[in-house]
């Protein structure tokens, strides 16, 4: 039995114009349902008191609280409009939430395959380290460019991890790192190319991030083809 209190956003705000122009990718199915349907069935009882929130396009929003609803109790789910970055989106939904929750955890619903062994993983080493995320060691070589394409340096694989979602942190800690970004990013009439995940925004307020390895798939939906995977 655990001893925390969990809160859960879902990032679906976005566009996802690299997989099409014309339909947002989180609306086709995927394994038979629409891709965001599978972060709300893989997380919605791993919450406490029904906090998970989704933050969705504005224009999407009607239709997909009706497509949640035919699979699970939408009684259980809270929504909100997404904002013009993803760290917006984030903020508003993280708002959602009730202010006692011990850990909160962020998640992109472009990644359909992250389940319940995961977060609770995450879960355990946000509570002791104040962050975790998934990681796992990259199989190609990664070089640092300049602006002009050169090689500007080289790195060293064996230091560098590939991270994804959901990543969790401890909830009063979390909300002071978004509490200092300030009001223009977290409004998004700002941005910083750095924030490109929520552990860059904890780990920059001085957050200890522990990486947990990650052997599996946790596959993120963003270009046409990966929908076949």
């Amino acid at each position: 039995m655990r001893n925390y209190k969990l809160g859960m956003i879902i990032a679906a705000g976005g566009s996802g114009s690299r997989f099409s122009t014309k339909v947002n990718k989180l609306m086709v199915k995927y394994q038979g349902r629409e891709l965001f349907v599978h972060s709300l069935e893989h997380f919605v009882n791993h919450v406490d008191n029904n906090n998970l929130a989704i933050a969705a396009p504005q224009e999407l929003m009607s239709s997909m609280q009706q497509i949640a609803a035919a699979y699970l109790d939408h009684t259980r789910l809270r929504w909100t409009a997404g904002g013009p970055t993803r760290i917006a989106s984030v903020v508003n939904a993280f708002n959602l939430l009730d202010p006692d929750l011990d850990l909160v955890a962020i998640h992109d619903a472009a990644r359909p395959l992250a389940d319940g062994a995961m977060l609770d993983a995450l879960c355990r080493a946000a509570l002791e380290y104040g962050g975790a995320i998934p990681g796992s060691a990259p199989v190609d070589t990664v070089k640092e460019i300049d602006s002009n394409g050169f090689i500007k340096r080289n790195l060293i694989r064996q230091d560098l991890q590939l991270v994804s979602t959901p990543q969790v942190f401890v909830y009063q800690e979390y909300k002071k790192a978004l509490t200092a970004l300030g009001s223009a990013i977290c409004s998004g009439s700002a941005s910083d190319p750095e924030l490109t995940d929520d552990a860059a925004i904890f780990f920059n307020c001085g957050g200890k991030v522990k990486v947990v390895p990650f052997d599996g798939c946790n596959l993120k939906i963003t270009l046409p083809g990966d929908i076949n995977l």
